[in-house]
C-alpha cells in the first residue's frame, strides 16, 4: 500500500485541472485511428481504432477495438487491451447498427452523448458527435478526474475536434459531476 503526504496528494490534484497537460504525446494519425483519450493520471493513452474485418468492412459485432498505448520511462510503448473493468465501467461503449457504414455509440461511463462511427469520402472511418451545435469530426478526448477513493470521480472531459464541414478545429468543454 502507498501512502502520499498532503502536498503529493495536492500536486497529483491540480495536475491538468486546466487542461491537457503540454508535455502529452500527440498520437500521430493512422488509417485505423478514430480518437484517443488522454487523462490527467499519466500519459497513457486509450486508443480507440475502427476493428475492420479483411475485406475493409467495419466488423458490425465489435466496431471498434480499444486499447492502452503504455509510455515507458525508457521512451518505448507498449500497447495493452483494456481490462474487464476498464472496457465495463469507464472506456467502453455501447452501440447500435444503423448500416452497414453507420453505427452509433455512447461510453459506458456516460450516456449523455452519442457519438456516430462512419465511412468518410477516402473509404477509412470516423467518429463525429454534436459540440455546441456543430457537427465535429472527433480527434482526441481530455478526461481529468480526481482519484478520491476506489474510483476516479470525473470532474470535466475536453473534447478536440474539426467540423465537418469547413474543416475548422471544434472544442468542447463538459463539466461532470457524478
Amino acid at each position: 500500500m502507498m501512502f502520499f503526504t498532503q502536498t503529493e496528494q495536492y500536486e497529483t490534484l491540480i495536475i491538468g485541472q486546466y487542461g491537457r497537460p503540454e508535455d502529452y504525446p500527440d498520437i500521430e494519425a493512422y488509417d485505423q485511428l478514430l480518437f484517443y483519450i488522454q487523462r490527467n493520471q499519466n500519459r497513457n493513452t486509450v486508443v480507440y481504432e475502427a476493428n475492420c474485418l479483411y475485406n475493409g468492412l467495419l466488423d458490425l459485432n465489435d466496431p471498434i477495438s480499444i486499447n492502452w498505448i503504455k509510455f515507458m520511462d525508457n521512451g518505448e510503448e507498449e500497447i495493452q487491451p483494456l481490462n474487464y473493468i476498464q472496457k465495463k465501467l469507464a472506456y467502453g461503449y455501447n452501440f447500435k447498427v444503423i448500416s452497414n457504414d453507420l453505427v452509433e455509440f455512447c461510453f459506458v461511463s456516460y450516456s449523455g452523448m452519442k457519438f456516430y462511427l462512419s465511412k468518410n469520402k477516402n473509404g477509412g472511418f470516423r467518429v463525429s458527435t454534436t459540440l455546441d451545435g456543430i457537427m465535429s469530426i472527433i480527434e482526441r478526448i481530455y478526461i481529468y478526474a480526481e482519484d478520491m477513493g476506489i474510483f476516479p470521480q470525473v470532474k470535466f472531459a475536453e473534447f478536440f475536434g474539426r467540423c465537418a464541414t469547413t474543416n475548422k478545429s471544434t472544442y468542447k468543454k463538459l463539466f461532470l459531476q457524478l
